[in-house]
């Protein structure tokens, strides 16, 4: 499967240049270090395995300029971040060039998992990274050694913990992140459709004093995307519907240049060119939006983020539009749907396409403050559409994914092979892919009140699923943290979010003590080291929470620490137009303008304020 931090571009190779210095094929270590695209690609590697700052001094000295425009420093930072995290250090075994300016390697990461990753490099010096993905369903090396780094080793298998062992350090994770403050939620650990640890945390309703209890039902977010995906895979099985049809196919009015494009399996895998619907229209008005005809008007006319199948971009309306889809096919409305189609066949009494206030023993939805408050969101959430937002027992999502992986009963191996190949007909196939040792998947979801993960090793059948009716990812962390106990790592100290614990510094010393002290409150809260987006996160949470006068002044010292860069100017600015200053809103949008004359933000925003 791959990861959702997958960055693609496309590109038009041109032969010619100081790349062409170098063959084709399978490369050796002192061909890589020959060849100036060569050397890159081992510079991009020790970069991940090297212990410096990850900041956006490294993402420009590592990302071309069109890869940081289209996806903005902090993306690219948190990307690096992930692989440094999950898994650094790595060895390579392996170098394949595709082309003159595209590196297929193959790597170990330092857990002894296997991974594919894919470099595209620029065409012309100092050929920096233009697009990469990584595959972490690939097969191990037949390489007995790597041939980098020079005199490492292979990495053994991790040898996973028993489920006694998982389940006694389960227990002490989720009560830390609980006693913290953040975490109120289920977790539930099962091996072959087996709890074999299950406990409850928090309140389902802190006003009343209800307790969170195993029969609770929560918000699963983005995980009802797979259920719209099963939902599709079912119709290609019964061959009402191919992947590469186009949406003009369907006639949803799509103007006809943008629906002659996009095809399903482009919805499926986020490279349709859809932009996302968290757009003000959608926001101020969000429970107008009641199904899936009142949300698909509001971007069906508007120009496309990018031309389809050239980049890959997270896009919750392409999966209204698979609803849309799966609608006008079968005549039925989409509750029907997963009614007949999976509810049904599984025996799904407690998993609901309805909103919180039509169900019952749902837990009621928490937004986790900045200061570490929890307040009631569950009246402002969105209708469930085919993107997000059912609600579902945590021995429901077991049995569904349970149903989805080791039955026919949704759907059949070719269909699973998909699902795990980011739906592209050339990878694994679902043999090869059910019998990786060690392989840690996962699918997640997440929105105001909502934090929802079920992980997963595939071939040994074991599954860790965690509920939140918290925010702020708190599922995930926890979840990350099982996983590293169940592979034998050790596993990280509880930590709350970097704006929480620098929120709690900002109220007892103050801003510009905060700032003269902030290197070594970091080090010592063993945060990532100081970059532009530390103050920028605690900025952005602190405008939100509706204190627009902190925020100005936190995104202040933010140009302070880092004057010649364009964002920190542009986040001030926006930060002063929504405490209604626009006279220094159009001043600081123009000072990053001064800086990065193609600021996308920074210029749309100058020409409506001029």
């Amino acid at each position: 499967m791959k990861k959702q931090i997958t960055l693609i571009l496309s590109f038009v190779f041109l032969f010619g240049g100081m790349a062409l210095a170098q063959q084709l094929g399978p490369q050796t270590l002192s061909m890589l270090e020959e060849s100036p695209a060569g050397s890159q690609v081992l510079q991009f590697l020790e970069a991940i395995n090297a212990n410096s700052p990850v900041d956006e001094a490294l993402v420009k000295k590592r990302f071309a300029q069109q890869l940081i425009d289209k996806h903005q420093p902090a993306k690219l930072m948190d990307m690096l971040r992930d692989i440094r995290e999950n898994d650094a250090p790595m060895a390579l075994y392996s170098a394949n060039r595709q082309s003159q300016f595209e590196y297929a390697l193959k790597l170990q990461s330092g857990g002894g998992k296997w991974l594919g990753l894919t470099l595209n490099l620029e065409e012309t010096p100092p050929f920096k990274v233009a697009g990469l993905s990584i595959d972490v369903s690939n097969l191990p090396s037949a390489e007995e050694a790597p041939i980098w780094p020079v005199g490492a080793a292979k990495i053994a298998q991790p040898t996973l913990a028993s489920k006694e062992e998982i389940a006694r350090q389960a227990r002490p994770i989720a009560q830390a992140y609980h006693d913290m403050g953040w975490f109120s939620g289920v977790v539930l650990l099962a091996e072959k459709g087996g709890p074999f640890f299950q406990e409850a945390f928090g309140y389902a309703d802190i006003e009343k004093e209800i307790p969170n209890t195993l029969a609770t039902k929560f918000r699963i977010g983005s995980i009802n995307k797979d259920y719209t995906a099963v939902l599709v895979l079912q119709m290609v099985e019964s061959g009402k519907l191919s992947l590469d049809d186009k949406l003009e196919k369907f006639q949803l009015g799509f103007p006809a240049e943008v629906a002659g494009k996009i095809s399903i399996r482009q919805l499926l895998s986020h490279t349709a060119g859809f932009a996302d619907i968290f757009i003000p229209e959608y926001l101020d008005n969000i429970r107008s939006y009641k199904d899936i005809d009142d949300i698909l008007p509001l971007l069906r006319d508007e120009p496309l983020a990018y031309e389809p199948g050239t980049d890959q971009q997270y896009s919750n309306y392409g999966f209204i539009v698979l609803g849309a889809i799966l609608e006008k096919l079968s005549g039925k409305d989409f509750e029907t749907l997963l009614r007949e189609n999976i509810f049904t066949p599984l025996g799904a009494r407690n998993t609901h396409y309805r909103i919180a206030e039509e169900i019952e023993g749902e837990a009621r939805s928490y937004r986790f403050t900045i200061a570490g408050e929890k307040v009631d969101h569950t009246g402002q959430l969105e209708y469930p559409t085919p993107d997000g937002g059912m609600y579902s027992t945590a021995a429901e999502q077991l049995d569904f994914f349970q149903a989805l992986f080791y039955t026919d009963k949704l759907i059949n191996d070719n269909s699973k092979a998909l699902m795990f190949n980011d739906y592209a007909s050339d990878g694994p196939a679902w043999a090869e892919i059910s019998e990786m040792e060690g392989a840690m998947q996962g699918f997640a979801g997440g929105g105001p009140g909502v934090s929802a993960v079920v992980l997963f090793l595939l071939k040994e059948n074991l599954m860790f699923i965690i509920l939140a009716n918290t925010d702020e990812g708190v599922a995930e962390e926890i979840a990350r943290r099982i996983g590293q106990a169940a592979l034998g790592r050790s596993v990280q100290k509880a930590q709350l979010p970097v704006e929480n614990y620098l929120y709690a510094a900002l109220k007892t010393q103050g801003s510009r003590q905060l700032k003269e002290g902030l290197d070594a409150l970091l080090a010592g809260g063993g945060y990532e080291a100081r970059s532009p987006m530390t103050l920028n996160a605690l900025g952005y949470r602190l405008l939100n929470q509706g204190q627009p006068q902190d925020a100005i002044e936190i995104f202040r010292i933010n140009t302070e620490f880092y004057p010649d860069e364009a964002n920190p100017w542009d986040s001030l600015a926006e930060a002063c137009l929504r405490a209604g200053d626009k006279e220094g809103a159009l001043k600081y949008y123009r000072r990053a303008l001064e800086i990065d004359p193609d600021f996308p933000s920074a210029k749309r925003m100058v020409k409506e304020l001029e």
